[in-house]
């Protein structure tokens, strides 16, 4: 297609194949078509790194240019906090510990996140794990698609939107880069670049890098600690914009947790304090109809943030109770159960990404994108054993000894699990005896291996029309298992990956000598799906159509080596006990329900979700855009282990969630202006919540199911204005309105289990607005941004929401070229500058208050809030040779 001029689109994404607006290097390849460069010869094509691309899809995009003056080693997901309807929360100033992203009310497990078109959710949750991205030094653009996907998107989970970010391509000179950080709770970072410019005759370049970043958390006990290694060579073919380029990355973190409070937490600790908490212990006060914010002033803020008590702060240190043990009972029921050593995160992640295009004809194209990726991590946690079985906490009734819950007290004439069904129990600390409770370490570990593919063909009839195909194929192998491993005498973990399959240090063992475990699953998640699409320019080129369709189909191969325990999907009944053991067990009156163990069982979902847009050029600076998507969010995979579709079986099998995205808007783009403002709606069908029903005969069981739809709209716009050379000026805002239509009810009696029919969605801010100006006068560079977050919804049913908060972050620069040093700058970055109290991170429940319901009541659930980043200060150097 011919390129129109008008501004607002990434000029690297013309200039540079591996940069552009979108994922896979096939949708690159089809949107360069559609770039626009700015109207005459001179001048930028963003603000200061801000972009308005000309596309029929709601899109937002970042570049390095704003991308590299955050905090050093940030997350690329609070970058993306500046762009309207995404709300991101941090869980500290420097991204080594996570966070919690929505896009227009959807969460992470609903947003597709790429990395050079490879698919980075989980492949068991969909989650998004913010701390293990890339290096920030090394993004060359990030990009928002709101509501949707490209056609040959390989996920799982993007009834949300997707958001994808690229990499660098070597440059051709030899060049350095090194930067060293220093910021609060003695944040230390380093990160090294070489970029070893052309290699061979043939064009061949290449760069490599490495960092470390190291700092204690800002309140309690606990170190993150973070390394990462990257490289890629990029061989051009010919002169036609061919290419192939292979990459690979490498990130291992080791982190620990926040101990952060519960809203009664917070109530016991102000009580007496502050009046404007509800009046009473159990806080019925509140309600669904009389709702209560959550909003400390500065100092009941502090004096809650400020308690060192282990109420909810980890602890440092710790003695095990039963190490080195002796005679009679020992037990660590209080000992070691809320030390930070076990509140840990490791993970080692890594990938081998390639991306090619090669020009078959004049008008014939084929790209492809290939990936190997792998995980191992878990999120670390401990639990008491009961050396003799007996001792354990019963199946049901009061847990009297604190033990695990699903070690169980076996019937009269029968072995636990610990027994294997030979024995009372294991002596796990060798004192010679069976008689103590012995705390151990119990992660829930994960590895996976996964393999992505995607390849297209693209056709250009002529300067205006262009089609395109293309194959995906996506297959994870997600093996969940969750071994024990005693614990060191100081409440330690003995290795981060506890007993690994039996080869860490110190297993606990059961009688028969196995590896006394939680859960031990094998899963595969294979996607196959073929596209097409249609890019057309008509009445000169000013009215641009794209029509796409894409059809996946999702299969679910599952194998659960242990017994399956109805309702619980992170949990199972891993025993060396015989089959008919555990059958006299199950059948006992103080059982509940256990699937025995499968293997290939199937789930399948395949569907068709089309997308169109359009974009029409009233003059070369104003356009309106517009598009239609239909996306799809499928049951998460570790979730399906909650049955077995034998003897547990949900009343109705999970549908997938589906969504219907609309966008209409109008875009005002030249040299000094560049402006968005867009409407848009998401009616949200069979959406997925987590419920527990009642089952013919009595007991429990918690599922997923459907609760019905979601009804989804608003207004998204911004405004970047760059008047003067050092002068730019950018302003964003949002409206969100998301509602869930329907109660969530018991699926046998039709029974209202919890009343959200009306009610907003959790976590999603009604209102959110910011903005960003910078000065530039050589050699200092100043900017300064502001962003408000509104209030959210904590509980389903809308009885407890926290209050809205307001963050001011600045960065400054002073260039060293007065020094002699033409390529080195000190940096600062102050996050938090005017020290807002806030609340980042929500633990969203159900009803945070009692409520009735048919005339059952419900208990207060216990909602836990994470406590913002303090103002932090960062001081850098940045050396470039």
């Amino acid at each position: 297609m011919r390129m129109k001029l008008a501004c607002g689109v990434a000029f690297a994404a013309l200039m540079i194949p591996a940069a552009a607006l979108a994922q896979s290097t096939g949708s690159i390849e089809a949107e360069e078509g559609d770039a626009i460069v700015v109207t005459g010869s001179r001048g930028p094509a963003s603000v200061d790194g801000i972009q308005v691309p000309d596309t029929p899809k709601a899109r937002a995009v970042l570049t390095q240019e704003l991308i590299e003056r955050r905090a050093p080693g940030q997350t690329i997901l609070d970058t993306i906090n500046l762009i309207p309807g995404v709300s991101f929360t941090n869980s500290d100033a420097y991204g080594g510990s996570g966070g919690q992203i929505r896009i227009r009310g959807f969460d992470g497990n609903r947003i597709a996140l790429t990395f050079d078109g490879i698919p980075l959710n989980d492949s068991g949750n969909y989650a998004i794990y913010s701390n293990q991205q890339l290096d920030p030094e090394l993004i060359e653009q990030v990009n928002v698609n709101f509501g949707s996907a490209d056609v040959d998107s390989p996920t799982a989970a993007a009834s949300g939107g997707t958001v994808n970010y690229r990499s660098i391509t070597p440059t051709d000179t030899m060049s350095a880069i090194g930067v060293y950080s220093h910021g609060t709770n003695n944040m230390n970072r380093a990160f090294g670049l070489l970029n070893l410019g052309t290699l061979t005759s043939s064009g061949t370049k290449a760069w490599v890098s490495a960092s470390t970043q190291k700092y204690n958390q800002f309140r309690g006990p606990g170190t993150i600690y973070k390394q990462q290694y990257n490289g890629k060579v990029y061989q051009p073919i010919g002169s036609n914009g061919d290419f192939v380029a292979v990459a690979a990355h490498y990130n291992q973190n080791r982190s620990y947790f926040y101990s952060n409070p519960t809203y009664a937490n917070i109530r016991a600790r102000l009580t007496g304090v502050n009046s404007t908490l509800p009046t009473n212990a159990t806080g019925t006060t509140a309600s669904a109809a009389n709702p209560y914010t959550l909003d400390l002033n500065n100092s009941d803020f502090d004096y809650v943030f400020d308690d060192t008590s282990s109420t909810y702060r980890y602890d440092y240190n710790c003695d095990l109770q039963s190490n080195p043990g002796g005679a009679g009972s020992q037990t660590d029921r209080n000992s070691c159960n809320n030390i930070y050593a076990t509140a840990f995160n490791p993970s080692n992640t890594g990938n081998v990404r390639i991306n090619s295009r090669f020009g078959l004809t004049e008008k014939l194209l084929f790209t492809f994108d290939g990936a190997y990726s792998f995980t191992r991590a878990n999120g670390g946690g401990s639990t008491l054993l009961a050396e003799t079985d007996a001792n354990a906490s019963p199946i049901t009734g009061t847990n009297t000894n604190g033990t695990y819950t699903q070690q169980y007290r076996p019937i009269t004439g029968t072995f636990g699990r610990l027994g294997a069904g030979t024995a009372t129990g294991v002596d796990l600390n060798g004192d010679g005896d069976r008689a103590d409770f012995v705390r151990v370490y119990f992660p829930s570990n994960t590895r996976t291996q996964r393999f992505t593919a995607i390849a297209g063909l693209r056709y250009q009839f002529n300067d205006d029309n262009l089609v395109r195909i293309a194959y995906t194929w996506d297959r994870a192998r997600h093996r969940q298992t969750g071994e024990a491993q005693l614990l060191g005498n100081d409440g330690r973990p003995l290795s981060p990956f506890s007993a690994l399959d039996g080869k860490g240090a110190s297993p606990v063992l059961d009688a028969a000598g196995n590896v006394f475990q939680k859960r031990n699953r094998l899963s595969y998640a294979i996607l196959h799906q073929v596209s097409a699409e249609y890019r057309g320019g008509f009445f000169d080129n000013t009215f641009k159509v794209a029509l796409g369709i894409r059809a996946p189909f999702f299969r679910r191969n599952l194998n659960n080596y242990c017994y399956t325990i109805a309702g619980q999907s992170s949990d199972a009944y891993c025993t060396s006990q015989t089959p008919a053991q555990v059958a006299a067990l199950d059948a006992s009156s103080t059982a509940i329900t256990l699937g025995a163990p499968y293997t290939n069982r199937i789930k399948t979902y395949n569907e068709v979700l089309p997308n169109v847009g359009f974009t029409y050029n009233y003059t070369p600076a104003i356009s309106m855009f517009g598009s239609y998507s239909k996306g799809l969010s499928l049951p998460r995979t570790d979730n399906l282990y909650g049955f077995d579709d034998v003897s547990i079986s949900p009343v109705s099998a999970t549908q997938p969630e589906k969504t219907d995205s609309f966008d209409l808007g109008l875009r005002y783009t030249d040299r000094l202006i560049q402006a968005q403002v867009a409407g848009w709606y998401v009616g949200f069908k069979n959406r997925i919540i987590s419920s527990t029903v009642l089952l013919e005969g009595g007991g429990t069981l918690s599922v997923d199911r459907n609760v019905g739809n979601v009804k989804s709209h608003g207004v998204d716009a911004s405004v970047a204005v760059k008047p003067l050379r050092w002068f730019s000026l950018y302003g964003f805002g949002s409206y969100t309105i998301a509602r869930l239509q329907q109660d969530a009810t018991d699926p046998l009696s039709g029974r209202v289990l919890v009343p959200t029919a009306g009610k907003f969605v959790v976590e999603t801010p009604k209102w959110q607005y910011g903005g960003r100006a910078q000065i530039d006068f050589d050699p200092i560079s100043v900017g300064i941004q502001a962003k408000h977050t509104g209030d959210r919804w904590i509980s389903d049913i809308n009885d407890l929401k926290s209050a809205g908060y307001t963050l001011v972050d600045l960065d400054a620069r002073l260039g060293l070229g007065f020094a002699g040093l033409n390529r080195t700058f000190l940096q600062l970055n102050v996050s938090n500058l005017l020290k807002e109290r806030y609340f980042g991170n929500l633990s969203t429940v159900a009803n945070a208050f009692p409520y009735t319901i048919g005339g059952t009541t419900t208990n207060a659930a216990g909602p836990r809030v994470t406590f913002g980043a303090p103002r932090t200060f960062i001081g850098s150097i940045h050396f470039e040779f």
